[in-house]
């Protein structure tokens, strides 16, 4: 991810010129493509949307620096637009300046200006544009100096590519993984909204892989599952940059350790077609999925199923529904989790209807023991709520925001705890990164949340 384009500014000063362009062009045609007409609705109505509300991170306040002067936006620094079309055009622009033709105009060097741990790593990124300006603050006033993008062709043919394929999303596959039994015994190591590449999400995969490999040299059964979003909207060059690169799971491991990646809202704005054709098909993957973006894992005393909550924003679509009903109503004695990448409630965000919508009559009559999801780029352990006994958000694994509650502040219920330590240098407090352990231990579950450090923060028995 490449600094500039992760400033709101630069990426709508961008869109702004795309579109000037895409109108001049339509202007001076006589003979008008259907394809640039739509391009340019879409572009405009980007611009709309983004003006009657701003499409970045929802919910984390700037907080105030060590010296009680007021933080930047987050979105100077951290822009993860919901938009599909404004994250199309992030991707678009971050994989043009990955072309040979452009080598040498991105250097892996943040900018002068970045925010970085106590060790002097990025809190951000560690790349940026080598001669563009960044928007920067200077006395309440925003100083920015316009730039033009390379290949502006480019990314005007790639963003219109991509909102194609966003219209016209992949089909949906209607059957199910095989189910696949595991030991009484195993251990799944669970990361959320960690598909970013950037240096602080490649810890946390690092840590990840000593929670893999200490488990294979006990001989214990491993699964690893990502929860969703390989930012910005899901490329195939995103998956091959910034996913599967530091996947902690080895290429030779990958009949005996499972690898699994659910569909979050981020995979799906280019159509899901790189999160079946690229991620799903990987060596590594493809044993588990069989094509599938949801699945179960069953042993003597847990059902484990894994929803599909993004190919639909916020729904569950195709035979989900009734699997989830069936697969609960016939897990006996067994215990059940689930895991989606978006979040049944919460205590920071409002929720779409959709998903509690097709949950709640299906909980109401056969509720789980526990839900992981993601989505919030946060760690928070809700109490029982809506018929789930344990609900946890863990979407904590590779976005940087801000941590603007105190360590003392009140939690909002149905929260029972939340991560909230941060990287203390800085205007800003940057939460920290992380990811859980659970060790199944017959009926019970020992887990552990670990954070870009390798520290354990929390430690939970869910049963």
């Amino acid at each position: 991810m490449i600094a500039q384009f992760l400033n709101r500014d630069v990426v709508l000063d961008q869109l702004e010129q795309l579109t000037e362009l895409v109108a001049l062009d339509v202007r001076g045609s006589r003979h008008v493509s259907a394809e640039s007409a739509a391009l340019l609705a879409e572009l405009r109505a980007a611009a709309g949307r983004e003006r009657a509300r701003p499409s970045g991170q929802p919910g984390y306040d700037s907080a105030d620096d060590r010296r009680g002067e007021a933080g930047a936006p987050l979105d100077d620094y951290s822009y993860i637009s919901r938009d599909p079309v404004i994250s199309l055009l992030q991707s678009a622009l971050d994989e043009v300046h990955d072309r040979p033709a452009n080598a040498g105009k991105v250097v892996r060097e943040p900018p002068p200006d970045d925010r970085r741990t106590a060790d002097g790593d990025p809190v951000v990124t560690d790349l940026s544009l080598a001669d563009a300006p960044v928007p920067v603050h200077s006395g309440g006033r925003r100083l920015f100096e316009q730039f033009s993008v390379t290949d502006v062709q480019w990314v005007r043919a790639s963003i219109a590519e991509g909102i194609r394929l966003f219209r016209h999303k992949v089909p949906f596959n209607p059957k199910p993984a095989p189910p696949v039994q595991v030991a009484d015994r195993v251990r799944l190591v669970l990361v959320g909204d960690w598909g970013s590449g950037i240096p602080r999400a490649q810890k946390v995969a690092m840590e990840m892989r000593k929670s893999v490999k200490e488990a294979r040299d006990a001989n214990l059964s491993v699964h690893v599952v990502h929860l969703g979003d390989v930012y910005y909207s899901g490329w195939g060059y995103e998956y091959r940059k910034r996913f599967l690169p530091f996947w902690p799971v080895e290429p030779d491991e990958a009949e005996t350790t499972g690898s699994w990646c659910l569909n979050g809202n981020h995979d799906m704005y280019s159509g899901g077609y790189a999160y079946y054709g690229v991620a799903l098909d990987e060596a590594r993957f493809k044993p588990w999925h069989r094509g599938s973006s949801f699945f179960s894992l069953v042993n003597t005393h847990w059902k484990i199923l894994g929803l599909d909550s993004a190919w639909e924003d916020h729904a569950l679509v195709g035979p989900q529904p009734d699997w989830l009903r069936d697969e609960l109503k016939g897990a006996g004695r067994r215990k059940t989790m689930l895991l989606s990448h978006h979040q049944l409630f919460s205590a920071y965000e409002k929720v779409d209807d959709e998903l509690p919508a097709a949950a709640a009559p299906i909980l109401a009559r056969h509720p789980v023991t526990s839900w992981f999801w993601g989505h919030e780029h946060r760690c928070v352990l809700y109490s029982a709520h809506q018929n789930v006994g344990f609900p946890r958000c863990l979407g904590n694994g590779g976005i940087p925001v801000y941590m603007s509650h105190n360590e003392t502040d009140p939690y909002v219920p149905p929260a029972t705890y939340e991560y909230r330590r941060f990287i203390q240098n800085g205007r800003e407090r940057w939460a920290l990164f992380g990811f859980a352990v659970l060790d199944f231990h017959g009926p019970k579950i020992d887990v552990r949340y670990i954070d870009e450090d390798g520290a354990t923060y929390k430690t939970e028995t869910i049963a």
